[in-house]
């Protein structure tokens, strides 16, 4: 995913922010009451001195005192409604940009997980979302009512001695040092730090997912062994920005120290002049001080800012990631009847063409297999077929309607995928196979699991269908998680069963119950198999060779090894390996 530029990310982010505009305005409002409040502290100070002390009359000091004391007592309220204001606003744009990125990521075809890894992807929503805290929760206010401070104190500094305000620039060579270099690294370092997050994450989370085997071939140190750099790579990531932040910090006190002497000798020899009263000298100062506070302050929460824009740069970048599979204006609903076709289908991921110019018809309720040596790519048809692609030549037609110009709703209930190993998610043995179909009832599940063969089997456990399977269905055996998958089709009902051979990996007994489940869901629909064994092809009505993306013999079984050619000498090569095992 390519970084974007942050005119664009403000762009992307703009409808999310658009529902909590009032209440980052509120928040706007309460800064700008808050930085009055504390602008008008050294005026009372000035009024004060000038026309309270230095003519020995206590009323203009009560007065100031009892405004002061009034002001007191109302910004606490002030910053609360800020905070809280700010707070929420910040709250409803990250739970909106959750939602808007998992959205996103459940849109995008399979293709797109493929080539993206999945501990980068889980940082998007985890780690980066967690980083936009600071930036919507305070710095766009805090930076808001820095930048105002600074320019109303500014303003008072000229409106109380233009020449002293002039004299107080002698510390803009060091402040416009500092940001310069600042501002130079802030970004290339806070997107660095996003970056080793993600690696992190993503180190972590397939040690994680992997830790079975780790724990099986004794490789937990090697294992850490790899996750360690990446931590410390995160840490130099931190380091590098933390040095960034040190060439703006370290020269602000020398900037304030600079600014203030200067103005305490001119300001000393106005005073002797009689060009400038005690209070307008003290006020001066006071603002001064304060001028430098939010300086620091704005430059600090910047800081966050960049860091937030970043995180934010990253998440926009997965919101901005074309969806190559896209529904058109005006599709239509797919029948089901089940007769697939394909007519002079070329796909390749780069410029070398997997499939090539594959012609093929498969009638409705005929099964068909598809087989052939890794990489002659058989599973790319699979994904055709389900359009996680879309053919780059050629077109692929369900009951005459190219898979193009049909509804991407209707064209999942169509056809559907059953994979090699079955996802199970958390919760219940019910909730697993009701995900096919959400208003299914809980007789319709029962009935699916009827069907297949395996209801007894599975209300034979403590709680029956609703036995939770936990994370990934580790609670079941690789044949129960398969028989939910298998329920799943036989609740969705579609007419055209894709099958990525669903047995290769289980043991003769579970592989016969699995055998059974499949060849009754697959009564009465077309069903094309992805066949890693012959044994497959073999109950098939056809097989389809394919070899190096081309089709190169389709027949049934027994008439393609009656033809002695190729497959018929892959055939002898698979029976003779099962003889020597």
């Amino acid at each position: 995913m390519e970084r974007a530029s942050p005119s664009a990310v403000w762009q992307s982010a703009k409808p999310l922010l658009r529902p909590v505009r009032a209440r980052y305005l509120g928040a706007a409002a309460a800064v700008t009451v808050s930085t009055l409040i504390t602008l008008s502290g050294p005026a009372l100070v000035r009024y004060a001195v000038d026309a309270g002390i230095k003519k020995h009359d206590t009323h203009p000091l009560n007065v100031a005192a009892l405004i002061f004391l009034a002001l007191a007592v109302l910004k606490p309220f002030v910053v609360r409604t800020q905070i809280l204001l700010a707070a929420t606003a910040g709250e409803h744009f990250l739970h909106a940009l959750r939602i808007a990125a998992f959205d996103k990521l459940q849109a995008l075809p399979l293709g797109f997980f493929e080539r993206e890894r999945a501990g980068v992807l889980v940082s998007r929503l985890t780690s980066d979302v967690q980083s936009l805290n600071e930036l919507v929760r305070d710095a766009l206010v805090e930076i808001a009512g820095s930048a105002l401070q600074i320019v109303l104190t500014m303003a008072a500094l000229l409106f109380l001695s233009p020449r002293l305000a002039v004299i107080s620039l002698v510390a803009l060579p060091i402040l416009v040092a500092s940001s310069w270099s600042f501002h130079h690294g802030a970004g290339r370092a806070y997107h660095a730090i996003r970056d080793r997050v993600a690696e992190t994450l993503t180190a972590l989370q397939e040690g994680l997912a992997g830790v079975r085997v780790v724990q099986a071939f004794r490789r937990e140190q090697r294992t850490l062994e790899r996750y360690r750099p990446r931590s410390q790579a995160q840490i130099h990531a931190w380091r590098r920005a933390s040095f960034v932040n040190i060439r703006l910090f370290a020269f602000l006190p020398l900037a304030q120290a600079s600014a203030l002497i200067v103005v305490l000798l001119v300001a000393g020899s106005m005073y002797r002049a009689g060009s400038i009263s005690i209070g307008t000298i003290t006020a001066f100062v006071l603002y001064l001080i304060q001028l430098f506070d939010p300086i620091g302050r704005f430059t600090e929460w910047l800081g966050e800012f960049r860091q937030g824009l970043a995180a934010l740069a990253k998440i926009v970048g997965l919101l901005e990631v074309p969806v190559a599979i896209r529904q058109r204006p005006h599709a239509v609903e797919l029948p089901a009847e089940g007769a697939i076709a394909l007519h002079g289908v070329t796909f390749g991921y780069g410029k070398r063409p997997v499939v090539r110019d594959l012609t093929l018809e498969v009638p409705p309720g005929e099964h068909i297999a598809l087989v052939g040596a890794t990489g002659a790519g058989k599973s790319t048809v699979a994904k055709l077929l389900t359009r996680q692609y879309d053919p780059q030549s050629g077109r692929i037609e369900l009951d005459g309607i190219d898979l193009r110009d049909a509804t991407l709703a209707s064209l999942r209930r169509r056809i559907v995928l059953l994979p090699q190993e079955g996802h199970l998610f958390t919760g219940t043995i019910a909730e697993n196979v009701r995900l096919a179909h959400p208003d299914a009832t809980d007789e319709d599940v029962r009935r699916a699991l009827r069907r297949i063969g395996a209801l007894d089997r599975f209300e034979s456990l403590p709680h029956a269908l609703g036995t939770n399977v936990q994370t990934r269905g580790l609670r079941l055996s690789a044949g129960e998680r398969q028989l939910v998958g298998i329920a799943r089709v036989a609740l969705a009902d579609p007419a055209v069963i894709v099958l990525d051979e669903a047995t290769s990996s289980l043991d003769p007994a579970t592989e016969a119950a699995v055998e059974r489940a499949l060849a009754a869901v697959a009564e009465g629909r077309t069903v094309i198999t992805i066949a890693h064994r012959l044994s497959t092809a073999e109950r098939a009505d056809r097989v389809a060779l394919m070899e190096q993306g081309r089709l190169v013999e389709v027949a049934s079984h027994d008439a393609l090894v009656e033809q002695g050619d190729r497959y018929a000498r892959l055939w002898e090569s698979w029976q003779a390996g099962l003889a020597l095992s």
